[in-house]
């Protein structure tokens, strides 16, 4: 990492002394991937082959979930203001790139960073030169990088307060209220390495995944711990993973994997517990060692959207009844794992939110506002069919469209 200053305590899972029989999934250099123990020749296996190419195509299809399903919510000085419509700068904006921040919104595109007050007032606008940028915030601290490139940058509400660049491509990012922040990147001979810093952008922690690539990680609130989870493929099937990181330990705090899903996402539901979001289910970590985990299948029905409200500990989600996007069920998922609200609609849930009990749902160009008891409490026609959505109060929410953002009250 360039520009930082480095402390000695790296951990890396260790080399197992048994032969593995799936590709890429071990802790050797790339270049050694492909070697027999018991044969002089290289020789390539079309089966592993096919396999790591599996593993590709997963990992775009998390990129995707992730950009176009998901939000995270949480309490960020709620309250009224004027409606306004603020034109995007930039022609590519992704869902997962807009969020809330510092009172008001921000979002990233091929442009650069911006963030609006709440009345859509820009604050603040920063040209970065990413081709591919990703956005990560939490209060009023926002961290930005170039999926795939080097270059990342920190930000206030205000102003930019630091700008550097990787030694390897980065693939996810994570930060704290308090500016601590943790980057994940290729592994150097390593499937993925995770770097965490203080505020005063000193390494804390690191970690190399020797068997897993890994799709998500989120700190905790105090950045003593982090949970990241994983994908691979084992005998030809999908397996995923959770980790539970101690930043004061050698090794995992907690660890459980799970086959036939690819989990994407995953965040701090409360102290001792987190969630894990995949493509089948949610999967809930808990008990003061995560030694307990909670699964919510689907059932067989298509993941739409989802919101995981930090404030509440809780994830709501949007399933599919008939595949097609269409007939959605709500769930509302506790700390716990329980699934404690249903609710039934005709609705093709394209993006969702939650502040309270309340649950707003975007379907084209109109957005429902349900209480959690299933109770419809009004519905709205918009300008122009919505992306993404965030709730900032019981009556009002911003709104990512095609071109704009706007501001709603019901």
């Amino acid at each position: 990492m360039k520009g930082f200053k480095k402390k000695p305590n790296h951990y890396a899972e260790k080399k197992k002394k048994d032969t593995r029989k799936v590709l890429s999934f071990e802790e050797l250099p790339l270049e050694e991937y492909e070697k027999e123990q018991s044969a002089p020749a290289v020789k390539l296996d079309k089966k592993k082959v096919i396999i790591a190419s599996a593993i590709v195509l997963a990992l775009v299809l998390v990129v995707t979930l992730y950009f176009s399903r998901g939000t995270i919510s949480s309490c960020i000085g709620r309250g009224r203001s004027d409606d306004f419509t603020h034109s995007l700068s930039g022609s590519n904006v992704q869902s997962g790139n807009f969020r809330d921040f510092a009172g008001g919104v921000s979002y990233v595109s091929e442009r650069g960073f911006t963030c609006l007050n709440s009345k859509g007032e820009e604050l603040y606008t920063e040209s970065l030169g990413y081709i591919n940028p990703v956005l990560k915030t939490c209060s009023d601290a926002a961290i930005t990088y170039d999926l795939g490139a080097k270059g990342f940058a920190v930000f206030s509400k205000d102003k930019q307060i630091y700008k550097s660049e990787t030694d390897d491509n980065i693939y996810l990012a994570d930060i704290t209220e308090d500016f601590d922040y943790a980057l994940v990147t290729e592994g150097g001979g390593y499937n993925a390495k995770l770097f965490v810093y203080s505020s005063d952008n000193t390494l804390k922690y690191t970690y190399s995944f020797a068997d897993y690539y890994i799709t998500s990680v989120a700190l905790n609130k105090d950045a003593t711990e982090a949970v990241v989870c994983g994908v691979t493929a084992q005998n030809g099937a999908e397996q995923s993973c959770v980790y539970i990181l101690d930043f004061a330990s050698e090794t995992p705090k907690a660890f459980k994997n799970f086959s036939g899903d690819t989990v994407f996402d995953c965040e701090y539901l409360s102290s001792n517990s987190v969630c894990a979001i995949g493509s089948e289910g949610v999967y809930v970590l808990k008990g003061r060692g995560y030694e307990e985990m909670i699964t919510n299948a689907f059932g067989g029905m298509t993941l739409t959207a989802y919101d995981i409200n930090t404030d509440l500990s809780a994830v709501t989600v949007s399933l599919s009844r008939s595949g097609d996007g269409r007939n959605c069920t709500i769930e509302h998922i506790d700390r716990n794992g329980t699934t404690d609200k249903t609710i039934e609609t005709q609705l093709k849930i394209t993006a969702m939110s939650t502040y309270k009990d309340r649950i707003s749902a975007v379907d084209g160009r109109n957005v429902y506002v349900y209480k959690q008891s299933g109770d419809l409490v009004l519905s709205k026609e918009l300008s122009a069919e919505g992306r993404s959505i965030n709730m900032i109060s019981l009556y009002r929410m911003y709104m990512l469209t095609t071109d704009d953002i706007i501001s709603v009250t019901l």
